[in-house]
């Protein structure tokens, strides 16, 4: 018998509290009234009797539960012979079908050489033998059923086509755990692959079962490889003479080399550069304009073909065509500084150019249709004319965005138009005496404040005070006066913000490292359509098809050949769907939003690099013979030793004690029937 935390044995100590309660505990006296002891001798009375234990039946039972239940804790187990039968095993040949199996040397793929070796190994197993066929790649693929059929094994193994997705170790090594544990039977594992060390996991995850054997059958090996690992674009392009693509170009176990790179829009070379990519290292290549036309367009970087995996020297990347949103600035006339500046952070400064700012007055826009606008800026509202706060309102609760910038001329403002809070009065320091005030507080997770910094030495020397009662405040002054405030109405949202966007009482737009990036994100925030699909990913990764408010629309994923991938049912009720090659896929989401994403596989397939020889072996030690095993001459024939845990029973043991203590405890211990007490009358 052993134990399996046996640190948790120490609670045994707990058996003194039941000596405490019988031995130590026992001696109590009630205080009896007595006239006058006066008379009477002190003497020490014997406390022998006392230390004798009292119910001597509980205390076995209370002392019985406390080892029990140390011992519950402890786990304890034996170990069980598991019959097996003599001389039978179960063989898995496992083919490696990943991405860096399609490397060729020789003029041979690597997945041809490890399908003629898993061939070779069914030849030699023994026909009373059963066997089974598994592809491997990012998720295990069992190609055959536990059979003796020599014919469907050699079929099933014909039959493995190359993939575009990683492979994964510790898939296998789970595989093999539950089938180890379902079959009854020792397993002789054989893997034929490339041995990636990429494919490695925790080493807790690959550990092989009790009564498995390992053997790997190595096809291929570390050889020189380039590959185009990563490119970094944008998903919109408003402006094609405005795009900045950069290209990542790896060699793995390759010498320094030039080579070409090309950058590809729907099938045609637009531009090509050369790169120097060191020895082992990377080199980065920038394009700076992207002629694509509206609506999606397929791009792609590619390199030379120079090595035995051509297969990742290019890379797919979406992008699509739009015309800038259109901003709608609401002035009266005086905000010409703040148009200039709202103009230089969000178009000049802009790297895709993705607004455009229409300015108008308060009186045109009272009864305008607002429909072809992103969102709306509110600046320095005073006196407004009649309409123009409703028709505000329509356009936020429709599900647009409102931006209300309070000017020097706002305080007149009973309260905050469409937000609807409170304005109380004007904050003013005196610039002469250099009082100013500063931002104390913000949510910096929030998406208009993420990344834009504290703002440190930003200084506001006139503010509107509005009281935040229907608003959430997100910065606030040094004095407590809310700086930025937010809220929900309908469908979209109104930000406020409580200073003038010009220079004309505070020094914000001086500050352009803090001011640009948080005119851009404020615009991004309120002139955006939500979360949007990612439009790159990689094989097995999964594109999200519905949310829980569309549930019965239908969705549409057409793969690289144009094929509907969804069943009818899979059209109305999947949220997600996994793409599983590379290339261009159009997704069509329950709500009707139509995308381009481009898959690409992972570029950890492009490092060849060999698992390490004393990894290898203590990966092949997990299985019989090594140190997880537990018995070794199991896959020789006899029985093999397997632990079974003692818990369930020392529970049902517990539970028994537990009931025969309380029921010998309220016998024990029930309080004694009150006795009568007789008076005496006094003579």
């Amino acid at each position: 018998m052993g134990f399996l935390t046996p640190w948790f044995l120490a609670g045994v100590i707990g058996v003194g509290l039941p000596v405490w309660l019988h031995l130590l505990k026992r001696h109590k006296t009630d205080p009896r009234p007595f006239p006058s002891l006066m008379f009477f001798e002190r003497r020490e009375q014997s406390s022998v009797v006392h230390r004798r234990l009292d119910y001597i039946l509980l205390f076995i039972l209370r002392a019985a539960m406390l080892v029990l239940l140390a011992l519950l804790f402890a786990a304890p187990y034996i170990n069980r012979s598991r019959p097996k039968a003599t001389g039978q095993r179960l063989v898995v040949v496992a083919v490696d079908h990943s991405f860096s199996m399609r490397a060729t040397q020789g003029g041979e793929s690597r997945l041809d050489k490890a399908k003629r070796e898993a061939q070779d190994i069914l030849s030699k197993v023994p026909a009373t033998n059963a066997a089974q066929v598994l592809a491997l790649g990012g998720q295990v693929e069992a190609m055959t059923q536990q059979t003796n059929d020599p014919e469907a094994l050699r079929a099933a193994v014909v039959s493995i086509q190359p993939t575009d997705g990683r492979a994964s170790y510790s898939e296998l090594a789970r595989f093999a755990r539950t089938l180890a544990e379902s079959s009854k039977m020792p397993l002789e594992v054989h893997l034929v692959s490339d041995l990636q060390k990429s494919a490695m996991a925790a080493f807790n995850d690959v550990r092989m079962a009790g009564d498995t054997t390992l053997i790997v059958h190595p096809v291929g090996g570390e050889i020189p490889n380039w590959t185009v690992e990563n490119v970094v674009a944008p998903t919109h392009v408003y402006d094609p003479k405005r795009v900045r693509i950069t290209a990542t170009i790896a060699g793995f176990a390759a010498p320094a080399a030039k080579r070409n790179v090309s950058l590809v829009l729907n099938g045609k070379p637009v531009q090509m550069k050369q790169v120097d990519v060191p020895a082992n290292g990377r080199a980065q290549v920038e394009f700076l304009e992207l002629p694509v036309s509206y609506g999606f367009n397929k791009c792609e970087v590619r390199i030379d073909s120079a090595d035995a995996l051509p297969g990742d020297d290019s890379f797919a990347f979406s992008v699509e065509r739009l015309d800038p949103k259109k901003i709608l600035f609401i002035d009266n006339g005086r905000g010409a500084k703040a148009e200039l500046y709202l103009h230089t952070a969000l178009v000049d400064a802009s790297a895709d150019a993705a607004f455009q700012i229409e300015t108008q007055r308060p009186e045109n826009v009272a009864n305008a249709s607002l429909n072809g606008y992103a969102l709306a800026i509110l600046n320095d509202p005073t006196t407004l004319p009649p309409g123009l706060e409703a028709n505000l309102q329509t356009f936020v609760n429709g599900g647009k965005g409102l931006l209300v910038v309070l000017g020097t001329s706002s305080a007149a403002l009973p309260k905050v138009p469409v937000e609807d809070d409170v304005i109380d009065t004007t904050r003013y320091a005196g610039r002469e005496r250099e009082i100013f005030l500063t931002i104390s507080s913000f949510e910096g997770g929030h998406p208009v404040l993420k990344g834009v910094g504290r703002m440190d030495g930003v200084r506001f020397y006139q503010v509107t005070h509005v009281t935040p009662v229907k608003g959430h405040a997100l910065a606030t002054l040094n004095d407590e006066t809310p700086l930025l405030l937010e809220r929900q109405i309908g469908e979209g949202k109104v930000l406020v913000f409580a200073s003038p966007l010009d220079n004309s009482v505070n020094d914000f737009p001086v500050h352009g490292a803090y001011f640009v990036p948080f005119v851009q994100q404020v615009a991004t925030y309120l002139g955006g359509s939500g979360a949007e699909q990612p439009v790159n990913l990689v094989v097995d990764q999964y594109v999200e098809l519905r949310t829980g408010e569309s549930k019965n629309t239908a969705a549409e994923v057409l793969d690289p050949d144009g094929k509907r991938l969804l069943s009818a049912q899979e059209a109305t009720t999947a949220k997600t769907y996994p793409v599983s090659r590379e290339g261009f896929y159009e997704v069509t989401t329950a709500t009707g939003k139509r995308s381009q994403v481009a898959v690409h596989a992972d570029r950890r397939e492009s490092d060849l690099a060999v698992i390490p020889k004393e990894t290898l072996d203590l990966w092949q030690g997990t299985g019989s013979g090594g140190a997880g095993g537990e018995g070794t001459g199991a896959a020789a024939g006899g029985d093999s030793k397997i632990p079974w845990s003692l818990s369930p029973f020392l529970l049902l043991l517990l539970l028994g004690v537990a009931l025969a203590e309380s029921v010998v405890a309220n016998g024990y211990l029930r309080p004694p029937a009150e006795r009568p007490v007789i008076r005496k009358e006094a003579a």
